[in-house]
């Protein structure tokens, strides 16, 4: 990758970097697809369940051949069709109590696309008690959000969530236009390229919060709440 500030460094440590993505869907699927398209060396695909029709509007890495089958194995072979240097490694759970210290464990950074609090809650925990960084990302509707956690450097998500929002409970149905996952995705991995290779500026403790529906974007800070229990 040709690039001021990038060069063959850079390659080099992202070929080298391990990291696992929880959930490969419109967020995490995406950001998957351009961290392997970026030479990253190895990538855990953690996603349990099968591909489902509805999911077609923003999995571009799926397709109606694929419906019915494992998500975790149609990702891994779409990323070995375009990049076969990649090592994949699909996992078809999606993070518990019994696995999350396990592959939290095998990985340098993690990328969050889960769409359930209390998946992010497992991982975030894991990621702090493990000392890993784990990039955020989210969108509903047409709204996403990207930020980088680093244990010890910023707050938590645990800080920003204390508690899981009560509007989330009775959610049935996700609404997602396609682009925005795709455009959160990118965002995400380029979160991980830079803190694995210490190209540019993470947004360490900076949340950043897109509209598309209105084309508009801004940053706001994070704060560590000192009450904690998972950071402080």
């Amino acid at each position: 990758m040709r690039m001021d500030g990038f060069g063959m460094a850079g390659q080099s440590r992202l070929m080298g970097a391990t990291v696992l993505i929880s959930r490969v869907g419109g967020v995490g699927g995406t950001a998957a697809i351009n961290m392997a398209m970026a030479g990253a060396g190895r990538l855990i695909l953690a996603h349990g369940g099968l591909v489902h029709a509805d999911y077609l509007n923003r999995w571009v890495w799926a397709g109606p051949k694929d419906i019915g089958k494992p998500c975790a194995e149609v990702i891994s072979a779409h990323i070995r069709s375009i990049n076969p240097h990649v090592e994949t490694v699909p996992v078809s759970e999606n993070i518990t109590e019994e696995n999350v210290a396990g592959l939290v464990s095998q990985c340098d950074l993690i990328i969050d696309g889960a769409p359930l609090f209390e998946e992010r809650y497992l991982m975030h925990r894991e990621a702090v008690r493990q000392k890993k960084p784990i990039v955020f990302g989210a969108m509903y509707s047409a709204e996403g959000q990207v930020t980088t956690y680093v244990p010890g450097e910023t707050p938590c998500f645990k800080c920003i969530h204390p508690e899981r929002p009560d509007y989330w409970t009775n959610i049935k149905v996700f609404p997602a236009i396609g682009p925005a996952p795709l455009v959160v995705g990118s965002m995400a991995a380029m979160e991980a390229i830079k803190v694995l290779t210490g190209f540019g500026k993470p947004l360490k403790g900076v949340m950043w919060y897109c509209d598309l529906s209105t084309g508009t974007s801004r940053q706001f800070r994070l704060r560590r709440n000192p009450e904690c229990d998972v950071c402080s």
